[in-house]
């Protein structure tokens, strides 16, 4: 079982590595394309646009799947796991891009990681010593943040990303269905990727 875990922590390394250095340019050209269509715009309303039109439909999709990230990727995971984490990394690096965080600084790993945990990431956090008193934000998290930290973070966060995708069956928290006219064909259910736009939206927008 362990090695199980530790060959899906692995996929997920590998799958963030991989967004990080070859998704960007396309998300962020997407942003920015949105950004330009409605002038004025602020950042928490074009954030929650961006979430709202379900991002993967509107472009986002693209950039993470029409790269064969999947295909060139040797990955221990079911690919539609993999597909549904690639897609929630995407909503994740729109989102920074849209609060004015560079994909290429060295803690949006660990931005991602605190994201993608959710509700868990508090106790994640508590057992590498590191209490947020209130919201897990960019700011409050910022504090904390050294080299070490993040290697730590890197290290315990993923057991809970890991933990949270296998309670839920992926039949019930992804609907794997046909989506015309796109690369791979297929898109996951509207839920999960709203939680994980909110989570983004109040991680970098908020205060702490």
């Amino acid at each position: 079982m362990a090695n199980e875990i530790e060959k899906k922590q692995n996929a997920l390394e590998k799958i963030t590595d991989w967004m990080i250095e070859t998704g960007q340019q396309d998300i962020d050209q997407y942003v920015n394309k949105l950004k330009s269509q409605n002038p004025g715009i602020s950042n928490d309303d074009l954030a929650k646009k961006i979430v709202r039109r379900k991002s993967i439909k509107n472009g986002l999709v693209g950039a993470v799947t029409g790269l064969g990230g999947l295909i060139t990727l040797p990955l221990a995971v079911p690919a539609d796991l993999g597909l549904s984490w690639m897609i929630q990394i995407a909503i994740v690096l729109a989102v920074a891009h849209v609060y004015g965080h560079n994909a290429k600084s060295a803690d949006i790993k660990t931005d991602i990681y605190l994201i993608l945990a959710g509700d868990s990431v508090r106790e994640a956090l508590r057992r590498i010593g590191i209490e947020v008193s209130k919201e897990v934000t960019k700011k409050a998290v910022s504090k904390y943040i050294t080299r070490e930290v993040m290697k730590k973070i890197w290290k315990v966060v993923p057991q809970k990303i890991i933990t949270k995708a296998g309670e839920k069956s992926l039949t019930s928290f992804m609907k794997m269905v046909p989506l015309v006219g796109a690369p791979v064909g297929y898109t996951f259910d509207w839920f999960a990727a709203k939680t994980v736009g909110k989570t983004a939206i109040k991680y970098y927008s908020g205060g702490g």
